[in-house]
């Protein structure tokens, strides 16, 4: 992937290269994990953790040209990544149930197919989905895990109530995730729409990516008992002062 830098000023650049770094240290790291024996817990976590770098691949797509509220809410996806991890460190049975929670959403996709009353894919019958229906049901489908029980299992009750709350303001198109697109022409006192609106700040969100995916490869390295990466608790170190010091000057 060839990256160059945003536009902006020298600190800017600086906290880009720096999100950067830990996206290099992570794909290190995937490389690392190579071909292993393991529970599910395992298998589900390593697969969380390469779509987090996908994730974090787009984020830092995204900033770079200046799309920071679609930034944004490919964070969200990656704080539901760093749920369910921090979840399953704790319970790692849950990965079972996470696994087999997706046939229930399967299950409702196909009932909704045959009630549709429409024209079914070529190739495809309504028996043969009422035949599917039932091998699932059949098989049993677990209870459903809340986000909210995620985040309680994972001890980030707090940071989903909040963090996850405002970017998720941003993900559904509410009115404060649109605030920033308008704003008051100090002349005429008219309302005008300002194409290069956006609820967090570029430098905030460059920091909470990092903060997030350092979070990410802290928890795979713990549920599948390696060895922290080199440079890790130093690039950690360096991210909670960034964040410090654009919390401390009202940036976000």
């Amino acid at each position: 992937m060839n990256d160059s830098t945003p536009s902006g000023q020298q600190e800017s650049i600086a906290n880009f290269q720096h999100l950067l770094a830990i996206r290099d240290l992570c794909e290190d790291y995937n490389k690392a994990i190579g071909t292993r024996r393991s529970e599910i817990s395992g298998i589900w976590s390593a697969s969380l953790f390469l779509r987090s770098l996908a994730a974090l691949n787009s984020v830092i797509l995204l900033i770079k040209f200046r799309l920071n509220d679609d930034a944004a809410i490919i964070i969200r996806t990656m704080f539901e990544i760093e749920l369910q991890l921090g979840a399953i460190k704790e319970h790692p049975e849950l990965a079972t149930q996470l696994v087999q929670r997706t046939q229930a959403y399967r299950c409702g996709r196909l009932k909704a197919f045959i009630e549709g009353k429409r024209e079914m894919p070529e190739g495809i019958t309504k028996e043969a989905m009422a035949e599917q229906i039932g091998q699932i049901r059949a098989a049993g489908i677990p209870s459903d895990v809340k986000k909210s029980e995620l985040a309680k299992k994972a001890g980030l009750l707090y940071e989903y109530q909040t963090l996850y709350s405002l970017l998720s303001d941003v993900a559904h198109v509410s009115p404060m995730g649109l605030a920033h697109y308008l704003e008051k022409d100090a002349t005429s006192g008219k309302i005008r729409l300002n194409p290069n609106g956006s609820l967090l700040c570029p430098e905030y969100l460059m920091a909470l990516a990092a903060a997030t995916q350092l979070n990410i490869l802290d928890l795979i390295v713990g549920i599948l008992r390696d060895t922290p990466p080199p440079r890790a608790e130093e690039l950690r170190r360096l991210n909670g002062s960034i964040l410090h010091r654009i919390k401390t000057e009202a940036r976000i």
